[in-house]
């Protein structure tokens, strides 16, 4: 298990990370979430012992991870998927980390062949493209065949196939009872991926929760078909509902209404005698529920683009 305690942490005058407090359980994908300068890289190296917090403390089963016997055996860890010397080979440097680390040599072939680098694991890392590069940052990670993982954007890089690869395996060695903290600023894929998030913005725990208790949180709505759609919509305005037409993939027509429930719209449809065919709750996606939870934690906002502003 991992657990952070009222970690923070100070550049100056910035505080980049501000009293946080989480646990990140084994046996589920947690992921880990933020807009932009939220202080989740931050967060992950203090959690691994390369940034020293300003106060609190994180811990790996209960200890530090810098007071571990055997680090790469009991944490794996993919933060940066560049930072292999360019001038050795995959297996060369697998086989560097396995000796420092005490791990057999015949693990090296084993873990690149988990992640699909047998073709080129004699070729210098160097010459990898950003994909194959994120590839033997995972091999590293599960090279000391550890319980605890962390992942930092783990799909950057990586094509379709690659990306189902990675949730797959991820989900895989949560099955098995390890702990599993991603982060990602892929919010379609992590709706598919995680089963806990942990998200924060400015610094701040915002949510610690299910993914679906988290979409559960933002404006849900109503989406309503009905053989008198015009009467329905004036009526449904009439009251004050925000209302907005749609059709649907097989060309049928229909309503929805954002933040409000099935009760109030079928009352209203039965008061003015308006017939009804479907009747339905909406809930948010998790890149919307993203985008309301953390509008407020926002650092960088990007501008509307401006007339005749392009390129010359």
């Amino acid at each position: 298990m991992l657990a952070v305690a009222n970690l923070t942490k100070d550049f100056g005058q910035v505080r980049a990370v501000d009293n946080l407090t989480f646990t990140v359980q084994p046996g589920r994908v947690t992921g880990f979430l933020g807009p932009n300068g939220a202080g989740k890289s931050t967060t992950m190296r203090m959690m691994l012992g390369l940034d020293n917090p300003t106060a609190g403390h994180a811990t790996v089963g209960g200890r530090p991870y810098a007071d571990l016997d055997h680090p790469l055996r009991q944490v794996g860890a993919l933060l940066d998927a560049r930072w292999v010397h360019p001038n050795r080979s995959a297996r060369s440097h697998l086989r560097w980390m396995a000796a420092a680390n005490g791990i057999p040599t015949r693990r090296v072939d084993e873990v690149i062949e988990i992640v699909g680098l047998t073709s080129v694991a004699g070729k210098r890392a160097g010459g990898f493209s950003l994909g194959m590069s994120q590839r033997l940052g995972l091999a590293g990670a599960l090279l000391g065949d550890p319980h605890t993982l962390l992942f930092d954007e783990p799909v950057n890089g990586l094509d379709p196939e690659g990306i189902v690869w990675v949730r797959e395996f991820m989900r895989r060695l949560a099955a098995e009872g390890r702990t599993v903290f991603v982060s990602s600023h892929l919010l379609t894929e992590m709706s598919l991926t995680a089963d806990h998030l942990i998200v924060i913005g400015q610094g701040r725990l915002i949510a610690d929760c299910s993914v679906a208790e988290f979409t559960g949180r933002a404006a849900q709505g109503v989406r309503v078909r009905s053989p008198q759609l015009p009467q329905l919509h004036q009526v449904l305005a009439q009251a004050g509902m925000v209302v907005v037409g749609g059709t649907a993939p097989d060309g049928r027509p229909f309503l929805s209404i954002a933040d409000v429930s099935t009760d109030a719209v079928g009352d209203l449809a039965a008061r003015a005698g308006l017939a009804v065919f479907e009747l339905t709750s909406t809930s948010a996606s998790l890149e919307e529920a993203f985008m309301q939870m953390t509008a407020g934690a926002v650092q960088y906002h990007g501008g509307a683009p401006k007339a005749g502003g392009g390129p010359r």
